[in-house]
């Protein structure tokens, strides 16, 4: 079992990754570092509307390759010596160092394709690219995950946080296992683990919303115990809500969305909102990329303004 102390988030790391510079600190901020990692500088000012289209967008890439490679941020207008040194002629420019010197860099804005092409490139060229090789991991153990191999999904996110402990995909399709494994108090540790920050995460939160479901499951009974008496009395909110956990708990998550649905149309205000406040529970837990989120929203909005 892997320590759950290490799978934290950390701030700090993030402010090394992306920081703001000037003349006094770019040699330590960028010659000196880029002798270990590529270092990408974005000379900008604020005046510069296509500066200010760029730059989130080179966060948000750089961002992804958890600290492969660094962002750091000149403001040109603060710093003139220094942008007349590396000859900045128009704005934005964007160099990357390596070993000390630059190696590669582009002006003007780019679309978000380019940009996460060029610092492929640049960590190419750079002999980097790990988070490239951990991308492709984590598919292989989602696929094993999809075929229900679990025990073998499991040791492979395993080995993956040994690589990126604070990568909140690994850390979701780790507990996802454990959960499926029936080892919910192991993912209710792991939560625990975690400093606040990273629970915000959309991968997180749904793990979180994953695991009270499971924990739910367990007290729910079987569909066979409460059709009948829907049959019979189709009025009753509470016994199709308890039909609705226990179709949950029996992996059949369309047919209890609809029957929670159906409460929602009947009653929307039954027991406090219970039926929809519990859909979006389950949304969450699904997480964006189920395709049953999108068409339960859609069912669930066409029911709540009709």
């Amino acid at each position: 079992m892997i320590n759950d102390d290490s799978i934290v988030s950390s701030e700090e790391s993030i402010k090394n990754i992306i920081m703001d510079s000037d003349s006094t600190s770019f040699n330590k901020d960028v010659i000196e570092a880029s002798k270990d990692i590529p270092i990408l500088v974005d000379f900008w000012a604020d005046w510069c509307a296509p500066c200010k289209q760029l730059t989130p967008i080179l966060e948000s890439a750089v961002k992804d390759y958890k600290g492969e490679i660094r962002l750091v941020k000149i403001d040109t207008e603060k710093n003139p010596e220094l942008s007349k040194q590396l000859q900045i002629q128009s704005l934005p420019t964007v160099y990357a160092f390596y070993e000390g010197k630059p190696i590669d860099g582009f002006s003007g804005a780019m679309p978000e394709n380019e940009i996460k092409d060029f610092i492929k490139k640049v960590l190419a060229a750079s002999g980097g690219g790990k988070q490239e090789e951990i991308n492709k991991l984590i598919e292989e153990a989602e696929k094993l995950y999809i075929e229900n191999n679990f025990e073998d999904s499991l040791e492979a996110f395993a080995n993956l946080l040994s690589a990126d402990a604070n990568n909140t995909k690994i850390i979701a399709g780790y507990g996802k296992c454990l959960i499926k494994l029936d080892r919910t108090s192991e993912v209710t540790e792991l939560l625990e683990s975690l400093e606040e920050s990273i629970l915000e995460d959309k991968n997180i939160t749904s793990l979180t919303a994953l695991n009270q479901l499971a924990k739910d499951n367990k007290l729910a009974g079987s569909p066979e115990e409460f059709i009948s008496h829907v049959n019979s009395d189709p009025d009753n909110h509470e016994v199709r809500f308890k039909l609705a956990e226990a179709l949950l708990a029996n992996s059949q998550q369309e047919e209890a969305i609809d029957h929670l649905l159906k409460i929602v149309k009947k009653d929307r205000k039954w027991e406090e909102d219970k039926a929809r406040k519990k859909i979006i529970e389950l949304l969450e837990a699904f997480g964006e990329d189920d395709p049953l989120t999108s068409l339960t929203r859609l069912k669930l909005s066409s029911i709540l303004f009709a």
